[in-house]
């Protein structure tokens, strides 16, 4: 397909998305007032009508433009920013935000702080249940309240070659008969190969569905007691135990998800763990068409003692910032629920080339329905979506876990050394963020 016939299919999906949404509000109008309300919704250039992306101005756009339909009394004022955590909290603090996109580590503390609305009210009946679960309950766990509505999320899932294996391992001690069993015929290759500066992305899920807690219900990380250790040990085990037996890369170590791929392209791997749009990112853009088609996904093998596998989801909400002024609080409302609902969840999820948060969306639209990439995605979310604790430590405990299983993988240190270098340093971040 040429670009100007793509150009021109996004052009139309634009058109009818906005006469489609015109027919129906997304809530009831009140038709007897004249007052214009004026809101500003803040968010980052690349979720935005002003992104250098063609596909991505048009689909953004497309929704500002068929809201204005539904909404004649409400003007949206689209103010780009940089994406960062900064920013945001300064342009919320200012007063004069009304909505705002946000990634989801970042609701938590601002939800607590009383940031945000409880959008609740201002949702048609039945609309939450619309949503993957998960994103609702996780929402919800802060006070009760449900201050935004979850955009786009992703996961990683595991991908393989079909001329391979005849089907995907479901669990860990089906990867390794695998593995040994491609090693055996092939021992200048191996069976796959996994980012291990992602491990933490890839693996915390599977830390939960054995029974690990990251944090207590203060806030305390417990990921180092007891239990919690022992499940480290068994998992690092596991995975240090594949390497030294040469059935990983050794590079394996120091890869990332994009890092890693060139052993993809060269065929020295016939499988790899990835988040799910590796297909989109590489797979698609670097293999010929026919060795393309060979390529299937499968959710990530679990834990043999696991009953089912968790799947970590990440992703970007739309938060509904509170306001004293109850007229633009509801238009603000308005917003983020337009900007979630199905079409808006479709078209710009297509564009941005994420996994849209409605699973209808996902089972309805041909564009993904037929994509069997995404349906792997579908079946992994359902089974087990995961978010990670909504906790500030979170980012120094997914690099520090990371950097644990990259220093014993590549025999840097013992996995003892390693979870204990760890564990020093999340406990010291965690004594710094305490006395603040």
């Amino acid at each position: 397909m040429s670009k100007y016939v793509r150009f021109v299919s996004f052009m139309l999906v634009a058109v009818m998305l906005s006469l489609s949404l015109s027919v129906a509000p997304t809530m009831a109008q009140d038709e007897e007032s004249d007052e214009v309300i004026t809101i500003r919704y803040l968010t980052p250039q690349w979720a935005s009508s002003r992104d250098g992306r063609v596909e991505r101005q048009i689909a953004f756009q497309s929704v500002i433009d068929s809201f204005h339909l539904t909404n004649p009394n409400i003007r949206l004022q689209e103010v780009v920013y940089d994406g960062s955590q900064v920013t945001a909290a300064q342009e919320i603090l200012s007063g004069e935000i009304d909505a705002i996109w946000i990634n989801n580590f970042w609701y938590p503390e601002w939800q607590r702080a009383g940031y945000f609305a409880d959008i609740t009210p201002y949702l048609p009946e039945g609309e939450e249940a619309e949503f993957f679960d998960w994103t609702i309950e996780e929402l919800r766990s802060i006070n009760g309240e449900l201050g935004a509505l979850w955009h786009n999320t992703d996961t990683p899932i595991f991908f393989y070659r079909s001329d391979v294996l005849d089907e995907a391992p479901q669990t860990w001690s089906e990867l390794r008969a695998a593995a040994e069993a491609f090693r055996a015929d092939n021992p200048r290759d191996y069976l796959f190969t996994m980012p291990m500066r992602n491990w933490f992305q890839l693996n915390a899920g599977m830390y939960a569905a054995l029974g690990g807690e990251l944090v207590d219900e203060d806030g305390v990380p417990v990921l180092f007691e007891d239990g919690n250790r022992e499940i480290w040990l068994e998992m690092f085990e596991f995975f240090v135990g594949m390497g030294l037996d040469n059935l990983i890369p050794s590079e394996a170590a120091v890869n990332t998800h994009d890092s890693q791929m060139p052993l993809v392209y060269t065929g020295d791997v016939s499988a790899f763990y990835g988040n799910n749009n590796m297909f989109i990112r590489a797979l698609q853009s670097n293999l010929p068409p026919d060795e393309l088609e060979l390529w299937e996904a499968a959710p990530l093998p679990r834990p043999d003692n696991a009953e089912t596998g968790l799947y970590v989801a990440g992703g970007w909400v739309i938060a509904l910032v509170a306001n004293d002024d109850e007229a633009r609080q509801e238009a603000a409302a308005r917003w983020v629920h337009h900007a979630t609902a199905f079409n808006a969840n479709r078209d710009t999820n297509k564009a941005g080339g994420w996994v849209p948060t409605r699973p209808a969306v996902i089972e309805q639209d041909p564009f993904y329905a037929e994509d069997r990439f995404m349906q792997v995605t579908l079946a992994a979310l359902n089974e087990g979506g995961y978010v990670r604790p909504f906790t500030p430590l979170i980012g120094v405990i997914t690099e520090q876990m990371a950097l644990a299983m990259a220093s014993a993988f590549s025999g840097e240190a013992s996995i003892e050394d390693a979870l204990s270098a760890a564990e020093t340093t999340i406990m010291a971040e965690y004594a710094a963020l305490s006395s603040d």
